[in-house]
């Protein structure tokens, strides 16, 4: 067991840790962060040209940790030369914006009433809707969700089916549904 961890760790830090010149930059993360913190991270980091990279789940060792601190020092000082000091307190003052955002993207998803009638509706053939937020716009004002459904058989094989999508302008608080292809 101890020897396949070994393994896990060189290849990660052989792939994924690389911070060059070609290589996209990236945010490390390990743990759970929950679904608004991840997704905000995502679109504030589009904008700053920085990926969202997960290296872990929740079983991490102080090793991987202080790997992960001394890339995120790398990451930092580049965006410091790049958006000028303190990048690193600007992006966590845009992630929190950016979770505000998404929280009131999130009432104004779950409280359309025909949104709530179409998941209804899939309820109904006996099939599991599952809404996931997929992008927001450049502008930040325009959020993207797509709604896929799968059949509740309890089998270990899903059958994913695109139902529809659904561009929320939070700016005037609209929702557009749009039929999935």
């Amino acid at each position: 067991m101890k020897e396949i961890l070994c393994v896990l760790l060189l290849l990660i830090s052989l792939t994924s840790f690389s911070q060059e010149s070609q290589s996209p930059d990236r945010i490390l993360t390990y743990g759970f962060p929950y679904d608004t913190q991840r997704k905000a991270i995502k679109f504030v980091g589009k904008k700053w040209g920085i990926e969202l990279y997960t290296v872990a789940d929740c079983v991490v060792s102080k090793k991987l940790i202080d790997s992960v601190e001394t890339i995120h020092t790398k990451l930092w000082k580049k965006m410091d030369s790049i958006h000028g000091v303190d990048s690193e307190k600007r992006f966590r003052n845009e992630v929190i914006a950016e979770m505000k955002k998404i929280e009131e993207v999130n009432k104004i998803f779950e409280r359309d009433r025909n949104i709530k009638k179409l998941l209804r509706k899939i309820e109904r053939a006996k099939r599991q809707a599952s809404p996931n937020l997929e992008d927001v716009s450049d502008d930040g004002n325009i959020y993207y969700w797509t709604v896929n459904s799968f059949e509740i058989n309890y089998s270990s094989e899903f059958k994913w089916k695109p139902e529809f999508m659904v561009r929320i302008n939070l700016a005037e608080r609209k929702t557009e549904i749009i039929e999935a292809e």
